[in-house]
C-alpha cells in the first residue's frame, strides 16, 4: 500500500503543520499498521517521504513528476 495517496488541490487545514493553505493534499497512512493518520499538505508529505534534504534524494524528482501527472 502507498504511504501517501493524492487527494488533489484544495484550500484546507493540514493536520501535520496546522496551516490553512491552497495546496496539494495527501491522505497519509502508517507503514507498519497501514492505519489512516490524517490529511497533510504537499510540504509535510515531502518532508515525511524524503526528509529535509529532499533535493539530494534521487526518487524525489520522479515522485514530483508523478504528482504533477495526477
Amino acid at each position: 500500500m502507498n504511504r501517501m495517496r493524492l487527494i488533489g488541490q484544495k484550500y484546507k487545514k493540514c493536520e501535520c503543520c496546522c496551516k490553512h493553505e491552497y495546496a496539494y493534499y495527501f491522505e497519509w497512512y502508517s507503514i507498519v499498521t497501514e492505519d489512516y493518520l490524517g490529511t497533510i499538505c504537499f510540504k509535510c508529505a515531502r518532508r515525511e517521504l524524503f526528509g529535509s534534504k529532499y533535493n539530494y534524494n534521487r526518487r524525489y524528482e520522479s515522485w514530483l513528476k508523478e504528482v504533477e501527472k495526477e
